[in-house]
């Protein structure tokens, strides 16, 4: 991706997420390292309820493109970044209909993941400053040409007996990951 479509895509997620885009550090305006079969990720911080919106982030790695029927592969990094303590996240995913299975593939032990028809409600445990974990889902597309939208959100609490069912419910899905079905 050329520095002038990060530059743009930043910018985007920035307006998108109610924020203002700040002075940016010449080593995150370069980004991630990103192998040639995934699309460019997209990357945002998500604001934990009473603490600063740089603390925690994470990035989504996805392909441009699958066939019909075939299935893609979603990877979700969330990143404790300045936070002290333990912390508990809530990483919350919203599929379309164009994708017809959802599997979570490859996660920690420490990850709980559920899936029930096209939602993704994961729970991550122990996440202390400067840890990250990764889950893997794999979808299925359907059998309709078009864009499918998949949309993922995180929030993070201190609490340790915090209801997953009733923090996913506050989640805003703010990122958006666009595969186009051939």
């Amino acid at each position: 991706m050329s520095h002038l479509a990060k530059r743009l895509t930043a910018a985007a997620l920035a307006a998108a997420l109610g924020g203002t885009l700040l002075v940016q550090s010449p080593a995150m305006a370069a980004g991630p390292a990103v192998p040639a079969a995934t699309a460019s990720p997209a990357a945002a911080t998500a604001s934990p309820a009473g603490t600063a919106a740089a603390k925690f982030g994470y990035e989504i790695s996805f392909p441009k493109h699958v066939r019909r029927g075939g299935s893609l592969v979603f990877t979700v990094k969330v990143r404790n970044r300045k936070a002290r303590g333990q912390h508990y996240v809530a990483l919350v995913g919203d599929f379309p209909s164009g994708f017809r299975k959802i599997r979570v593939v490859a996660k920690p032990r420490s990850v709980k993941c559920s899936v029930k028809r096209r939602d993704l409600a994961c729970w991550i445990t122990s996440l202390d400053k400067g840890d990250s974990t990764t889950v893997k889902i794999r979808a299925w597309a359907g059998s309709r040409r078009g864009i499918a939208t998949v949309r993922f959100g995180v929030l993070a609490t201190k609490t340790p007996g915090a209801s997953l069912g009733k923090i996913a419910k506050k989640v805003r899905l703010t990122i958006k990951a666009k595969t186009r079905i051939l």
